[in-house]
């Protein structure tokens, strides 16, 4: 997936903070170096049994950001709440070097509590974040040469094509819709995660 990743955060190419992008790309690039390592140490059955759960939290998290976020700000006099945005920031990062599915949404509803940016702004800056992730992922993994690059090549392939056509279609979409979609999507792989 992650040349995906690199497709669509070419499509939401925008003007950041540098500092906060850089700041939270290092942040992911640990977590997902601390995630592939876990991952090559440990039994992945452990791991996928709270998979569902995980997935579950972050769409109820996403579901209720909205009304989480007016009371997060109500209750700091700064706008961006920078322990939380860290903290949950690296915790992310070590599941998404670990397991991965998902991780999109809960990276959303951390940008829109702590940082308060809208749906549009905190799916652009997730593709930054995932980019450090499956990258430090990917390359402990192809050292240890454990990548199957018979089936990763064509799902590379297809994600260029996904990652660069669905970021124009969310980039063309209401704040309200994208919020929506990214609600379906979470609560559809929710449900997928438990049935299997």
């Amino acid at each position: 997936m992650l040349p995906g990743g690199i497709a669509s955060a070419w499509v939401y190419r925008r003007p950041y903070d540098l500092k906060l992008v850089r700041a939270l790309v290092l942040i992911s690039i640990a977590g997902g170096i601390t995630g592939s390592t876990l991952l090559l140490l440990t039994p992945n059955e452990r791991f996928t049994r709270i998979v569902p759960y995980l997935m579950l939290s972050a769409a109820v998290l996403f579901t209720f950001a909205g009304p989480i976020q007016r009371l997060a700000a109500a209750h700091t006099a700064s706008h961006t709440l920078w322990i939380p945005l860290v903290a949950g920031q690296y915790l992310i990062a070590v599941y998404g070097g670990y397991f991965g599915a998902g991780m999109g949404v809960p990276m959303i509803v951390l940008f829109l509590i702590a940082r308060g940016f809208d749906v549009q702004q905190s799916a652009a800056l997730r593709f930054y974040c995932s980019f450090g992730i499956n990258g430090c992922a990917v390359t402990i993994f192809a050292l240890r040469g454990i990548v199957d690059w018979k089936l990763s090549i064509p799902m590379a392939i297809a994600a260029v094509a996904g990652g660069y056509w669905g970021a124009h279609a969310v980039k063309r979409m209401t704040v309200v819709a994208a919020r929506r979609a990214v609600m379906l999507y979470a609560w559809a792989t929710t449900l997928w995660l438990f049935l299997r």
